[in-house]
């Protein structure tokens, strides 16, 4: 059995909203999550729309304080951002004044990797990820498609210990995210990087996953763990394939429709 990479444990978040005059209110986000991700697993976090999945992943990046719990990375506390996780947002999150090779050097630079080894990482992700022609282009004359690639080579260029993915291929057409999303799948074959993916999609969740974790309604708690037992390459049209679809659209349906119910039952 794989050694467990990251443990969240009992992790609670609750923000504080200043609301004028000298009032706060509370909202607690994360509800006392337990979660366990091994070594070298994909695993996604799906969830009703505004449960918290991107507040967990914020957490993880350390880029958002936790209120109470705790989060190991290979048995480290994880207290704020670090070269040992490597983050890919839904914006395409690049730097306009850098060219592609640039922009993936910036972590080599940051994390100190020797100068006579960069040509031959960048020239290896640009490959990994097909714009091999695209080194030396700026990011506003790529597509979108090619802006998130830049994102992913970037991410996995200075070799962190856990890829954190924000709903990455959201904002992409439908032709190009179903691409993307093959890319990351042969990317992962080929590293073994340990990934947390964070998507709305369900047909995402199933393709990418070898667990997916649902989350409930605000304030989140881990739902479900679901174990995606189908061999790769996926075919998105199989029995198989679609009960696990069916599924998830179920847990997630159960969930907004008990949110509605509390609304019904408390109206504001």
């Amino acid at each position: 059995m794989a050694k467990s990479k990251l443990i969240v444990h009992n992790l609670h978040k609750v923000f504080q909203v200043d609301e004028g005059f000298g009032r706060f209110s509370s909202i607690t986000a994360i509800d006392n999550v337990d979660l366990e991700v091994s070594e070298g697993e994909l695993v996604t976090i799906i969830g009703p729309s505004g449960c918290g999945k991107s507040t967990l992943l914020m957490i993880l990046a350390g880029l958002y304080e936790k209120s109470s719990g705790d989060v190991l990375l290979d048995g480290t506390p994880i207290n704020g951002p670090g070269l040992d996780r490597g983050v890919v947002f839904q914006e395409f999150a690049l730097f306009p004044w850098l060219s592609v090779r640039n922009n993936i050097c910036f972590g080599l630079k940051m994390k100190g990797t020797p100068v006579s080894e960069h040509d031959r990482i960048v020239r290896h992700f640009l490959k990994m990820v097909k714009l091999e022609e695209f080194e030396k282009i700026f990011p506003h004359r790529l597509s979108g498609g090619m802006k998130q690639r830049v994102g992913i080579a970037r991410a996995m260029a200075y070799s962190p210990e856990l890829l954190l993915m924000d709903e990455p291929f959201g904002a992409l057409d439908a032709q190009t995210r179903t691409s993307l999303q093959q890319m990351l799948v042969d990317i992962w074959a080929e590293t073994k990087k340990t990934i947390l993916f964070v998507t709305h999609s369900v047909r995402e969740a199933v393709f990418l996953s070898d667990r997916i974790v649902v989350l409930s309604r605000r304030p989140s708690k881990v739902r479900k763990v679901i174990e995606v037992r189908l061999p790769r390459p996926r075919q998105r049209l199989s029995e198989a394939f679609l009960r696990h679809e069916e599924e998830l659209e179920e847990l997630i349906a159960a969930e907004l429709s008990a949110e509605s119910e509390t609304q019904e039952a408390y109206p504001a």
